[in-house]
């Protein structure tokens, strides 16, 4: 059935669907897309974009009311809202019960989405001009759908959630409104407030659990607290300006090949940890089943150990080494070596607090940030320490016993390079 054609004042304007139709998308491939999805720049170091968003619906709604278009563009306000919201979503659950964890997560997924459901059936109404019942239906249809993506990505709990939408719909969808949107002209000045108050909150929400005090996500990786900007490992080594002098012997050659293997066995344990408690606490988050490493605290903290060992044997080389003080070789060996004992006394660190974290099911999430904060800090520093000694490696003298450590350096940093950690 074909609904009566509107006047303009009760539609909202095309590029206000457009817009938020894509933003609504976005969002929606977001939240149910891995950490190395590229997009999710826009909830973790673009979140500032957020903010963006808010003052183009505050700008975009005092426009709306003086053409009297405002009450019409109302429901497209709301994921424009949200936005900021969704960013802080770690921060907002954090240290709570894994009960209400599941509670909040799932009604602010229900908001997701809802968003490209509505704004779809608000386009298609217009467009096509349906019927509250052809609307209603649509929607349904188009949240059926959205059971697919929770099947996916999600679990049994946003499965639930979709039907539970599906029957509010149902049963208070596809009723005529007319009389309220005769009224609309009545209502302007209460739109205006909402989309005031709704920026005011949604900002208000933003910038107190981003700037919070304590320590982010509870855990302590440093590397996601921004009230730690320095903290994590120091280099005290000046590097000289003598003359490359390569040491007499295999014993450099060899401390750089067990250094660079003991970070890369490092890495993998990290790598297996962070990935398990991850899926282990999403498990627990939305009831579902992904598949984890049997036992893999223990797989990843023996490959930890096979690091350890490596660096030992590491250390027993450099030992060995005779370098002069004037000697860069000397001050981007000494560079490594602490580098590397510092990232196993870390290790040892994480171990403990991650065994008290996974105590809970609430407790996993910080475990996994824990682990997935230190590979993502352990590539980013190493290719720090590479650039402060780029001289020594690149030089034509030095560069052919350094190579194997460069080359395995780079490849520890591109494991985590595209990993968005803390989300």
């Amino acid at each position: 059935m074909i609904a009566p054609a509107r006047p303009a004042a009760d539609r909202p304007p095309l590029w206000l669907v457009v817009a938020t139709a894509a933003m609504a998308l976005v969002l929606l491939a977001m939240s149910v897309g891995e950490t190395s999805l590229k997009g999710q720049y826009l909830i973790d170091q673009g979140e500032y974009l957020s903010l963006v968003g808010l003052a183009f619906i505050l700008a975009a709604g005092l426009y709306l009311h003086r053409q009297r278009r405002l009450v019409a563009s109302l429901p497209l306000v709301f994921p424009w809202l949200l936005y900021p919201v969704i960013t802080q979503g770690d921060q907002i659950i954090d240290n709570l019960s894994i009960t209400w964890m599941r509670i909040i997560v799932h009604v602010l997924l229900a908001a997701i989405f809802a968003m490209p459901v509505a704004v779809i059936v608000y386009a298609v109404r217009w467009l096509m001009k349906l019927s509250p019942i052809a609307s209603r239906n649509l929607a349904i249809a188009l949240l059926a759908l959205e059971l697919i993506l929770a099947q996916m990505f999600l679990g049994m709990l946003m499965i639930y959630t979709l039907f539970a939408m599906i029957a509010l719909v149902w049963l208070f969808g596809g009723r005529d409104r007319a009389a309220d949107e005769r009224a609309r002209e009545r209502k302007s000045m209460m739109a205006l407030a909402v989309v005031i108050g709704g920026v005011i909150v949604s900002g208000g929400l933003y910038l107190g659990f981003k700037n919070r005090p304590g320590a982010y996500q509870g855990s302590p990786s440093f590397y996601m607290d921004p009230s730690q900007p320095n903290s994590g490992f120091t280099s005290a080594v000046a590097v000289p300006s003598g003359a490359i002098a390569l040491p007499s012997g295999g014993g450099f050659q060899t401390a750089m090949i067990m250094y660079a293997a003991s970070l890369e066995k490092l890495l993998d344990g990290y790598y297996v940890l962070d990935r398990n408690y991850n899926y282990h606490f999403h498990n627990e988050l939305f009831v579902r089943s992904t598949p984890l490493v049997p036992e893999y605290r223990a797989v990843g903290l023996a490959l930890i150990a096979e690091g350890r060992d490596k660096r030992q044997r590491g250390d027993a080389a450099a030992a060995d080494v005779e370098l002069d003080a004037s000697n860069p070789l000397k001050a981007f060996l000494d560079d490594v070596r602490a580098y590397v004992a510092y990232n196993f006394d870390r290790a040892t660190t994480l171990e403990r607090m991650s065994g008290e974290f996974e105590k809970t099911k609430a407790g996993l999430q910080h475990a996994t940030h824990i682990y997935e904060g230190e590979g993502k800090y352990l590539g980013v520093q190493l290719a720090t320490l590479l650039e402060k000694h780029r001289a020594v490696l690149t030089s034509k003298e030095a560069g052919p016993i350094v190579a194997e450590f460069v080359t395995r350096a780079r490849a520890i940093e591109a494991k985590y390079a595209n990993r968005i950690v803390g989300f």
